[in-house]
């Protein structure tokens, strides 16, 4: 039977056995086979007293631009490599007849199990587009969860990789990796891809708040936290506001919309 600990993030505490997208990929000390079992934030429409609630909504936005883009082409079938409870599935289906979810044994919700070497089971050239949110910084080893995503899509299909640049260590459970603008650009584009476009999540004064909100809300006494939450969420949403379109090189997201080059540009 395995063992429960309690974590907490950002003030919620949730019972876990393991967390998502393991195997070779992800490494538990405790476990490498079982799906983290857990309550998760709601990323579409999170609380208004949740202390991630701008990161939240505007990641959303910013997914939900990168989908109805023409950048994105439509398809038949998405790979969500790492997929936990498939947030992100309603949007998609905007533009893929058939949302497919990949993870660790013990996940409902997923319709693949990886591999116990950290591969996917899936034959080459077999999926539209991949979507990795949030994954990538849990990876013991990027490169081959890169390799892996290049392999199962078809030419010419679309990579969406959502992960962190600047961000408080948040073990799922472990956090191994944060990225630059650049060092991020530089590994899609090893694996093989080709950049389409790249979108941020905050700019540097949002970073620099959210990241003393975080320190901070601990300290205080409860029932001032909600209030005090509430005045950096505003805050940030208010500097958010004022340039919605800017590129940072300091954000604490960074989302990369990149392709497979048909199979003519490989040869």
């Amino acid at each position: 039977m395995a063992e429960f600990e309690t974590l907490k993030s950002y003030g919620n505490e949730i019972e876990v056995a393991y967390s998502p997208l393991s195997a070779d990929i992800m490494v538990n000390e405790v476990s490498n086979e079982l799906y983290l079992q857990g309550v998760r934030s709601n990323r579409i429409e999170p609380e208004r007293s949740s202390r991630v609630y701008c990161h939240l909504t505007l990641l959303f936005n910013k997914m939900k631009e990168i989908v109805f883009s023409d950048a994105l082409p439509p398809g038949e079938n998405l790979l969500d490599y790492g997929c936990a409870d498939k947030p992100y599935e309603t949007l998609l289906k905007e533009k893929f007849v058939n949302h497919i979810g990949a993870d660790l044994p013990g996940n409902k919700r997923a319709d693949i199990e990886i591999k116990s070497s950290g591969e996917l089971p899936s034959p080459d050239n077999s999926f539209d587009c991949v979507l990795s949110s949030q994954v990538l910084e849990h990876v013991t080893n990027p490169k081959l969860y890169l390799r892996e995503s290049f392999r199962v899509l078809k030419p010419g299909g679309s990579l969406i990789v959502s992960t962190h640049g600047i961000w408080p260590y948040h073990p799922d459970p472990t956090d191994f990796w944060r990225w630059t603008i650049d060092g991020l650009q530089k590994e899609i584009r090893l694996a093989g891809f080709e950049i389409s476009t790249i979108k941020t999540v905050f700019g540097l004064e949002s970073v620099a708040l959210q990241l003393w909100q975080d320190a901070t809300y601990e300290r205080l006494p409860r029932f001032i936290r909600s209030t005090y939450t509430w005045c950096f969420q505003r805050a940030i949403q208010f500097i958010e506001g004022r340039q919605p379109n800017k590129v940072t090189d300091d954000a604490s997201v960074y989302i990369v919309l990149a392709r497979k080059p048909n199979a003519t540009q490989t040869n």
